[in-house]
């Protein structure tokens, strides 16, 4: 038999069921939902992050370049400020140098050679024009002073000086140079050339220390024995006539040769030069008389006392030679009792006696 009550039980089940099936759609729904948004998330985050990590990386790049560009700029207004100094520098050195150059070549053109003048007076015969390039060839004009920033470039200059103690002769304008030999106190030093450097060439085409030197003869026993020889032998050839035999026997037989027929002249100051620098750096031997200059046989002397051509006897040879000598070449510094022997090598300046060959 039907019942109503039946019915609404199975309704009220149907129901309930129903509202179950509901409830657990919702719950995957938003299970679901909730799934979809944390994905979003996530995937936001990481999308973020790798931006985040290629900006970073790019700024430290810009960092970088800025920083050589700024290391670059650094350095090239270091080297800006350098050349800039180093231009100065030069600058100021080169006014220096002119300033230097400039006093010089007013010293030079208002300081007299007086050893120069001098020898000129007693010897007017020398300052007639030679043939260029040999030991005689005088100056019509002072030199002007060099124009280069050198130092050590030498300047013609010719006078006679007198070492103020024992000095050494050396082969170049400086220390750093060999030394030829040593140059005593009071010894006779011929001076062609000079340097801004401060120092002398000599006839031999070696150097010394100007600041060791003299203008005036140094009062020692041997230069005032010279002296007082030179002295009187001058006095004697303007008094008296040559002598035809030395004033003694010694002198006679000093040399290896026989000096009978010889006539006796005295004691003469020996020295030695080489051959002649020129002004674009060569060398001359070529004498005033139009010879070549040759070791053993060439000798510069006063033409007042010893004319050209003559030949000459010195016993006891100073090169080691035979002693005889002709008289080829003079100069400005070759004066009085003094034979200058034309020599390759660096000898002793020493005293000898002379004889003239007749």
């Amino acid at each position: 038999m039907f019942c109503p009550c039946d019915i609404i039980t199975k309704m009220k089940f149907i129901d309930s069921t129903l509202k179950d099936n509901l409830t657990r759609d919702r719950l995957r729904m938003g299970a679901s939902i909730a799934a979809v948004v944390a994905l979003c998330l996530l995937m936001f985050m990481c999308i973020y992050t790798l931006l985040d990590s290629k900006a970073r990386e790019e700024r430290a790049r810009r960092n970088a370049q800025a920083d050589v560009l700024m290391d670059q700029a650094e350095a090239a207004a270091e080297s800006a400020r350098q050349d800039a100094e180093e231009s100065l520098l030069a600058e100021e050195m080169a006014a220096e140098m002119a300033a230097t150059s400039s006093s010089e070549e007013t010293v030079n053109q208002l300081a007299p050679n007086i050893a120069s003048e001098t020898e000129q007076e007693t010897n007017p015969i020398e300052q007639e024009e030679t043939t260029p390039g040999g030991e005689g060839e005088t100056q019509t004009e002072e030199t002007a002073a060099t124009t280069t920033a050198d130092p050590n470039a030498v300047e013609e200059f010719y006078a006679v000086v007198y070492a103020s103690g024992d000095i050494n002769l050396r082969t170049g304008p400086g220390t750093e140079y060999d030394i030829v030999r040593l140059i005593h106190v009071g010894e006779r030093i011929d001076v062609t050339g000079r340097t801004g450097s401060g120092w002398y060439r000599t006839y031999s085409g070696n150097f010394v220390l100007m600041s060791l030197t003299s203008e005036e003869p140094v009062a020692t026993t041997a230069a005032a024995t010279s002296a007082t020889t030179a002295a009187a032998t001058t006095a004697a050839q303007t008094t008296q006539p040559r002598p035809t035999t030395p004033p003694n026997s010694e002198g006679n037989t000093a040399g290896s040769a026989d000096t009978s027929g010889m006539t006796y002249y005295g004691t003469c100051h020996i020295t030695f030069y080489g051959p002649q620098p020129l002004s674009d750096g060569s060398w001359s031997t070529t004498t005033a008389t139009g010879t070549s200059c040759s070791e053993g046989r060439t000798v510069a002397a006063d033409w007042s006392i010893f004319p050209a051509g003559t030949t000459i006897y010195i016993p006891n040879d100073p090169l080691g030679g035979d002693g005889y000598y002709t008289v080829e070449d003079r100069g400005p510094g070759v004066a009085g009792s003094h034979i200058d022997i034309f020599a390759n090598g660096s000898h002793v300046v020493t005293d000898c006696d002379v004889y003239i060959v007749n």
